[in-house]
């Protein structure tokens, strides 16, 4: 009778590990959808773009299945908090403030920001921009700088729930410029509505505002995922297949 129950017992025990394994068999991960070329929906709904191709390149070296999740970016960090998904991958910078909630993987990704605007506009400079609005997307690095740095030298701020309705406004002549990440800034250039744009100035890169990259974030405690994401992202990083990600989207190399 006893040898009967260490059976059963083992059997149950098997089973709960089995699924166990099968629930970490998915991963689910955020991004903003709203930030080309770097996350964006598809016409047929999905997600797509840079970030969402180096996440299923990671699942697939981790042997896990990703579960892509729409997040609004001003809630995205909360929403890791509140366990509705296990990681972020949507081009979030590592700055000290966010390493103060989050943990963040090895970097994926370099980069820097610029003014993108007319192209009678040349110099980014406070003094040079008197009297005009910049526009920002709320909650984002690029706020933080230009509170700090234009706001604060008297320059009006205008503030948007994502880029794409930034740019909308630059178009309609209701800002003159805009903080952009340069990815973002290649990828609008491409659009004929906007042809009358240009980067411009300097390249905003300050490590106290922009970090030192852009990591994958999870929550502190899940340091076996962190580990497990830092292992495939050297993978994809050696053999090519981030390589090709990249040059599907940029013509330049945005891990520098």
């Amino acid at each position: 009778m006893r040898r009967i129950k260490k059976v059963l017992l083992g059997v149950m025990l098997l089973g709960s590990c089995a699924a166990a394994q099968a629930e970490q068999a998915v991963v689910r991960i955020a991004t903003e959808g709203a930030y080309p070329p770097y996350n964006f929906v598809n016409p047929d709904g999905s997600l797509g773009g840079f970030d969402v191709d180096i996440a299923n390149a990671l699942c697939a070296e981790m042997k896990t299945q990703c579960k892509l999740v729409k997040q609004d970016w001003d809630g995205i960090i909360p929403g890791l908090m509140a366990k509705k998904y296990d990681a972020i991958v949507a081009s979030m910078a590592i700055t000290p403030e966010r390493q103060q909630k989050v943990a963040f993987s090895d970097k994926y990704e370099g980069g820097y920001s610029m003014l993108f605007g007319g192209k009678s506009l040349t110099d980014s400079s406070p003094a040079a921009l008197q009297g005009k609005v910049i526009a920002v997307q709320k909650g984002s690095i690029q706020e933080n700088f230009a509170k700090d740095y234009y706001e604060k030298a008297g320059i009006s701020l205008r503030r948007y729930p994502d880029t794409q309705t930034a740019l909308m406004d630059l178009n309609a002549g209701r800002v003159d410029a805009v903080v952009l990440e340069v990815g973002i800034i290649y990828d609008a250039q491409k659009d004929p509505n906007l042809a009358a744009y240009q980067g411009f100035g300097e390249r905003f890169q300050d490590p106290k505002y922009f970090g030192t990259g852009s990591g994958i974030a999870v929550r502190k405690q899940d340091q076996v995922l962190l580990g497990q994401i830092n292992q495939a992202l050297k993978t994809i990083l050696a053999n090519g297949t981030y390589q090709q990600i990249n040059d599907k989207y940029f013509p330049y190399n945005q891990y520098e």
